[in-house]
Formats: C-alpha cells, sequence, structure tokens
C-alpha cells in the first residue's frame, strides 16, 4: 500500500531528535546517541536521491488458515490484518521509516471495515519516542469499540514498545531464545549545541519576560547539569502514567517484582511468569487466535 507522509518529514525527524524525551531501552542508547549526531549534522537528510520506503508492509490473512491474501480488497471474506511496530518508534514518519501515526491510521482504518476481523500488532522494537505511543493507543481503543479483537505479537518490546503490547488484548511471545519485554521507564537525553558553537566563536544569549520566570526552568537546570526539576515536572509523571498503563492492561501483572516497574528487561520464560506476557508461539499463533475471537463474537 502507498504511504502517506508529511511534507516536512525532515523537520520533525529532527525535533524529535533535538526534544530527546524517549522511552527506549537500555541496550539502544549508545548507539542511538551516535545515529542523532549523524542525523543532525547530516546534510544528506534533505538529498532527493536518499533511500525511500515507499510503501507499507501491512499483512491479511484469511479466515481460518494461515494462507496470506491482498489487503485491501473488498470482499466478503473475512481476514485479520497484521500491522508492523518495528525499529526505532516516533510519531511521524520519514521516508525510511513508518510513523506510529501512519500505522495507526492504518489500523482504525481496517478496523471500521466489515471484512476485517481483527488486528495483530507485529512488534519488535526497543522503544522510541514518547509522543509515538499515544496515537497507538487510541488506534487500540478504536479497534476495540468496533468490538474486535487485536493483539500484540512480539519479538521483541521494550520501553515505548512494551506500553503499546500492554494495551492489547493478548500479547504472544514470537520465541523462547531472543523474545524479550520491559524496560519500563522513561529518559530524556539533549545534545546541547551551545558550547560546540561557542568554540567557533558565536555568543549564545537567551532572555526572559519579566512575567515568564518559570519559562523552560526545568531546561534551563537541566543544562547547568541540575536535573530533579526536569524528573519532577517531566519524566515522574510520565513514569506514573506508563506504570498505571502497564498495570491497566495486564492485571495479572506481578507489579511488585523486583525490576518489573523499575527498567528492567525480561526473557520469554521471565515475561510470561511475571504476567508481562500470555504465550510463546509464532506470527500463526496470535493470527490463529484473533480468528477464534472474532469467529466466537460473529
Amino acid at each position: 500500500m502507498q504511504r502517506i507522509i508529511t511534507a516536512n518529514w525532515q523537520y520533525h525527524l529532527l525535533s524529535t531528535i533535538c526534544k530527546g524525551h524517549f522511552m527506549v531501552a537500555p541496550d539502544m542508547i549508545n548507539g542511538l546517541m551516535m545515529q542523532a549526531k549523524g542525523i543532525v549534522g547530516s546534510s544528506a537528510l534533505f538529498a532527493d536521491n536518499i533511500q525511500k520506503l515507499e510503501s507499507i508492509d501491512i499483512r491479511a490473512f484469511s479466515a481460518g488458515s494461515d494462507e496470506e491474501v491482498q489487503v485491501d480488497v473488498e470482499t466478503e471474506e473475512k481476514r485479520v490484518v497484521v500491522l508492523p511496530v518495528k525499529g526505532m518508534m516516533m510519531k511521524y514518519g520519514t521516508m525510511c521509516s513508518y510513523g506510529m501515526d501512519e500505522i495507526a491510521h492504518y489500523g482504525k482504518y481496517f478496523a471500521s471495515k466489515e471484512n476485517v476481523a481483527g488486528i495483530v500488532l507485529d512488534i519488535d522494537t526497543g522503544g522510541g519516542a514518547c509522543n509515538a505511543v499515544p496515537p497507538l493507543l487510541e488506534m487500540i481503543n478504536f479497534v476495540r469499540g468496533q468490538n474486535k479483537p487485536i493483539v500484540a505479537h512480539i519479538d521483541s518490546a521494550y520501553s515505548a514498545g512494551y506500553w503499546t503490547a500492554a494495551a492489547t488484548d493478548k500479547i504472544f511471545l514470537n520465541n523462547d531464545i531472543t523474545s524479550g519485554t520491559g524496560s519500563i521507564g522513561v529518559m530524556i537525553s539533549y545534545l546541547d549545541p551551545v558550547p560546540y558553537y561557542e568554540k567557533e566563536g558565536a555568543k549564545y544569549h537567551e532572555v526572559y519576560a519579566d512575567e515568564s520566570p518559570d519559562k523552560n526552568k526545568p531546561f534551563q537546570e537541566f543544562l547547568k547539569g541540575e536535573y530533579d526539576l526536569i524528573r519532577k515536572e517531566m519524566l515522574n509523571p510520565l513514569a506514573h502514567k506508563f506504570h498505571a498503563g502497564v498495570k491497566a492492561g495486564r492485571p495479572s501483572l506481578q507489579a511488585d517484582a523486583e525490576g518489573v516497574l523499575t527498567g528492567s528487561t525480561f526473557d520469554a520464560e521471565q515475561s510470561i511468569k511475571l504476567g508481562l506476557a500470555d504465550r510463546i508461539g509464532p506470527l500463526s499463533t496470535a493470527i490463529q487466535y484473533v480468528q477464534a475471537q472474532a469467529w466466537g463474537k460473529s
């Protein structure tokens, strides 16, 4: 299917990187910082010859079988639609990656069709930008409002990816070797450009009105190496919402177990034991579950 992305996707990408407000697994952070530096400093981001991702990887399977069928065809034959949530999660799509607002758009589009019985989110991500989560949560609620099942099939789902998975009806882990969940936590990173430009001879000035003494105060202190206010005003409230969302979606979660809500990661067997996931099985297992739920409601 043809993708629909905003014309100013480069700006959205740079804005997301510079804001640095992420829910992401720890093993992605080091690589992410080097990648972010390369993107911010590269003029190729605006080049016409950039590698393009022109279609969206949406799959569909017919009722009662593992047979893959065409996605967007008007037919009375019931089908399960599989949507990808993979790689670094960002709200807006780029020429090289899907945006979660794109995935959410297609999720609602297909859920509203009579011939779509349910949705599987095929998740393989270490997390991403905080603002990538709300569109997916809204889409999940929309699917439920259509009285249709929506489940998560996970290779890995950490941080923002796990918040998304936890909101679905059921969580299936692809395998017991590499699949995992967790990293339930919030962080912020910021690449401070001021020292670099001052070294080059530029002088940075920032002036606030007398009536605006608290404007940007968390960031002012953050840049001085004082982190208490940004934790209090930004990170902690978001972490509380993250915890509440996961608890609401996973009533069997052992929330008091060591590491579960404090950022630890867990393999497949641990995830099931702690209530972070339900079953181990390939994508076909998740599809069959959705089919069984849908046919039971029909």
